[in-house]
């Protein structure tokens, strides 16, 4: 027998394909949402590291929020943008998946908040142990980041901005 194998099915049924989009949400991929229903269906392994823990968080959430306290502490801020990009990468996840698997349910537990801008979105970290976080909280973040949001640009933006709006020399 080999070490792996793809399996391939059509699924017709409306329920079943809700179902297996909702599990699609909760994992960060189809593929993950199938292997852990056939792990704890049919090998019996209740431990399969995508259960939610007592949070109600899934897993793929808690990992993103260890990893958003990471870059910018506890209270840190980060552009939206960019903290899709870090998560998407760290959890191997698609970029457009990071709201639904990460994003979404940290909000809904009150986890993180969102920070409207004048001209970006970030993210306001917060505690999974303790209470809700508000948005225009003022506590100073763990970090070294002096309670600027963590960007992805910046002065490096502005330069490759004027590099492009530059006329080519012929």
């Amino acid at each position: 027998m080999s070490d792996s194998r793809v399996a391939k099915a059509t699924i017709r049924d409306t329920d079943l394909l809700a179902s297996l989009e909702e599990a699609e949400e909760e994992h960060g991929s189809l593929a993950d949402a199938v292997r852990h229903a056939v792990a704890t269906t049919y090998a019996g392994d209740d431990d399969t590291g995508e259960v939610h823990e007592e949070s109600g968080l899934p897993v793929k959430a808690r990992e993103g929020h260890r990893k958003l306290v990471e870059w910018t502490g506890i209270g840190g801020r980060i552009e939206l943008g960019t903290a899709e990009s870090i998560l998407a990468n760290h959890l191997n996840i698609q970029k457009g998946a990071v709201r639904k698997v990460v994003i979404k349910p940290l909000k809904r537990e009150e986890v993180i908040a969102l920070h409207q801008g004048v001209h970006h979105v970030s993210i306001v970290v917060g505690s999974l142990q303790d209470g809700p976080i508000d948005a225009d909280t003022t506590s100073e973040p763990e970090t070294t980041t002096s309670g600027e949001a963590v960007a992805d640009g910046g002065s490096v933006r502005e330069r490759l901005d004027e590099l492009a709006n530059a006329e080519v020399e012929r």
